[in-house]
């Protein structure tokens, strides 16, 4: 994803967009693929989800990102793997 594939800084209501962090949405997309193995559900440890292995997974392949922003990023991937599961 390149500077080009972001969308412009205006929802689709004609305002202005209010997320604060567009750093973050560059990110997004390759931090879902990386996070994939980690959400789904026929991988698993004795039965258990290896969902807690994904926030780590996304530290060490974003370290100067600060924990704020792996909290906020985790909880997005973590939001788009289970809306995606329920489809």
């Amino acid at each position: 994803m390149n500077s080009s594939d972001l969308p412009n800084q205006q929802d689709s209501a004609g305002g202005e967009d209010k997320r604060v962090s567009p750093h973050l949405r560059v990110v997004f997309e390759t931090a879902c693929r990386i996070t994939a193995p980690f959400f789904d559900p026929a991988q698993g440890w004795g039965g258990k989800s290896l969902t807690m292995y994904a926030r780590q997974a996304l530290r060490e392949e974003y370290p100067n990102l600060t924990q704020q922003d792996i909290a906020i990023l985790f909880a997005a991937v973590q939001r788009f793997h289970r809306d995606s599961a329920n489809k």
